[in-house]
C-alpha cells in the first residue's frame, strides 16, 4: 500500500510538472480556461437565450467543473497505456493501475478548482451548502467507480481500435450538450426525458450540483449510475482479461 501511494503521488507530481512546465501562470490555467468559457456561456445562455435559472453563473460552474473531471478522464483513457508506458515496461505497476492514475489525476485538477467554485458561490447570493458537503466522499466514490470502469474499457479497446480516440472525443462533446451542465433538466421536453436519462452523466452532474450549490441531495439519483458502473465493471473485467494484461505488448 505504501508503495502504491508513493507511486500515485509521483505520477500526480509528474503530470503537474509536464502539463504546466514553461508556463507563467502554471496551474491557474486549468481554472482560468474553463472560467473564460463559462463567461461566454453565461453571456450566451443567460443574457441572449435567457435560460430561466436563478444564479446562472453558479449553476453553470457547479456543473462544468465536475464535467471537466469526467470528460478529462474519458479522453485521457484513450492514450492511458501510452502515457504510462515507461512505468509499465519497467514493471513498476500492473496495467490495471493505469486507469486509476488517469481518473485520480483528473480528479486532482477538479479538487484544486473547488476553492474557486466555492468562493464564487460564497460571493454570490447563494449560500454554500455546508451540510451537503459531508456527502462529497460518497459522490466522489460513485463518480470515480463509474469513471474507472469506463476508462478501463476505453483504454483497452483503444489498443485494438486506433480510431476509437476520435470517436470518444466526439462522443464526449455530444454528452456535454446532452447533460444538464448549461441548462436545467426541467427544460428537457417530457417526451425526450426517458431517453435523456439513459445518459448516466445526467444523474452524476445533478448530484455534484446538489452538493456544491443546492444542498438538497436526492440519493435516488445515485442508483442508475451505480447500476451502469456495475455493468461496466463486467465489461472492464473482460477487456482486461483479453487485452489489458497484454498492454505492454500492444503499446
Amino acid at each position: 500500500m505504501k508503495h502504491f501511494l508513493e507511486l500515485t503521488f509521483l505520477m500526480i507530481r509528474r503530470e503537474m510538472i509536464v502539463r504546466y512546465r514553461g508556463t507563467i501562470l502554471g496551474y491557474a490555467w486549468s481554472v482560468l480556461n474553463p472560467l473564460v468559457f463559462a463567461l461566454v456561456y453565461i453571456i450566451a445562455f443567460k443574457y441572449i437565450i435567457r435560460i430561466p435559472v436563478e444564479n446562472y453563473g453558479v449553476f453553470l460552474l457547479t456543473g462544468l467543473f465536475p464535467w471537466l473531471w469526467m470528460s478529462g478522464a474519458m479522453n485521457g483513457g484513450v492514450k492511458g497505456f501510452e502515457t504510462y508506458q515507461a512505468v509499465l515496461k519497467a514493471g513498476a505497476v500492473r496495467p490495471i493501475i493505469v486507469p486509476f492514475f488517469v481518473v485520480i489525476i483528473e480528479f486532482v485538477h477538479f479538487l484544486f478548482s473547488l476553492p474557486v467554485v466555492l468562493a464564487i458561490v460564497f460571493y454570490s447570493v447563494a449560500a454554500i451548502p455546508i451540510a451537503a458537503l459531508i456527502y462529497f466522499p460518497i459522490v466522489f466514490l460513485l463518480t470515480a467507480f463509474f469513471l474507472f470502469t469506463a476508462v478501463c474499457i476505453v483504454s483497452c479497446l483503444s489498443l485494438v481500435f486506433r480510431d476509437l480516440g476520435h470517436l470518444i472525443q466526439l462522443f464526449v462533446q455530444m454528452l456535454f450538450f446532452l447533460s444538464p451542465i448549461i441548462y436545467p433538466v426541467d427544460l428537457v421536453p417530457d417526451s425526450f426525458k426517458t431517453i435523456y436519462h439513459l445518459n448516466p452523466f445526467v444523474d452524476l452532474i445533478m448530484l455534484w450540483r446538489q452538493i456544491l450549490y443546492l444542498g438538497d441531495v436526492e440519493w435516488h439519483l445515485a442508483v442508475y449510475p451505480l447500476i451502469v458502473s456495475c455493468c461496466l465493471c463486467i465489461g472492464a473485467y473482460v477487456c482486461f482479461k483479453h487485452i489489458g494484461q497484454r498492454a505492454v505488448q500492444w503499446i
